[in-house]
């Protein structure tokens, strides 16, 4: 009570002045830096986190029909799909950009937002892997281009026997059942302030998938870094249960789903351990 009114002496000491002003921003930053500190430590309870995917080879054979593939996520996809025996169908604007996969893929030329591409794409595959996103590059011709070319391939897929599509999205997509921490907190109001356009356009794509046949899989993913794997990630079904996850992990993860089915019709949130020193 005595912090209380000590606070209150000195607000009405600072109102009206540029001390005030000074204090205000102060006290906002340093609370803003204690959120963050603590969000980034936090960790989603036992109950909350689905099972640890263990790292295994595949018993099954599988011909992948990937998008995204001239991505950093795609190149991991790439590598854990032929680690494991796969045959993949690749699709690429600039097939240059595959060329070290020459002779161990099919690839694809064309555009995802054409129809006709994501068939052709689709033809002999028994299971569809997005880790498409927009590219800066393309400016306002890549807004909702998940929505675009999703929509395409939950039109395609039922003509190729297609049940399966698997797909990178955000960790700030939101779907019922969902239960956030402070840290799933953050991570949304982050993107909602910073990457609104891209934030809809996944939101969007969700909504297509809630609404079709189709056997999916939406994986929701942090800050995805540029490493190969680790460890088996964590995987919660209710929150965030890490600011990232590296890459080489979230690519053994979606191939591992392509056997298993752990998460069909649902969106399992994606996070990487803290590595042991």
């Amino acid at each position: 009570m005595l912090e209380v009114q000590m606070l209150a002496r000195h607000f009405a000491q600072c109102c009206g002045s540029m001390h005030y002003w000074r204090w205000l921003l102060r006290t906002l930053s340093i609370l803003l830096c204690a959120s963050l500190m603590l969000a980034c430590t936090a960790q989603p309870t036992r109950e909350d986190l689905a099972h640890s995917v263990p790292q295994t080879e595949s018993s099954q054979h599988h011909t992948v029909a990937l998008l995204g593939a001239t991505g950093m996520v795609g190149g991991y996809l790439l590598e854990a799909a032929l680690g494991r025996g796969y045959t993949v169908r690749a699709l690429a604007r600039n097939p240059a950009k595959l060329a070290r996969f020459s002779g161990r893929i099919t690839i694809i030329t064309g555009d995802a937002r054409d129809p006709a591409v994501i068939r052709k794409l689709l033809h002999g595959s028994d299971a569809v892997i997005s880790a498409l996103g927009p590219v800066k590059a393309d400016g306002d011709a890549s807004r909702f281009i998940n929505t675009t070319v999703t929509r395409n391939v939950l039109e395609a897929m039922p003509a190729e026997d297609i049940s399966l599509y698997i797909a990178v999205s955000g960790a700030a997509v939101v779907m019922p059942g969902d239960n956030r921490n402070l840290l799933g907190w953050w991570i949304r109001t982050l993107a909602q302030i910073g990457l609104r356009s891209a934030l809809q356009d996944k939101q969007a794509e969700y909504a297509l998938l809630a609404d079709s046949d189709a056997d999916w899989i939406l994986v929701r993913c942090p800050l995805i870094d540029p490493e190969p794997f680790d460890s088996p990630p964590l995987v919660s079904l209710k929150t965030p249960p890490a600011f990232r996850v590296r890459a080489g992990e979230l690519a053994q993860f979606m191939m591992q789903q392509l056997d298993t089915r752990d998460f069909v019709r649902q969106g399992p949130f994606l996070g990487s351990r803290e590595p042991d020193f």
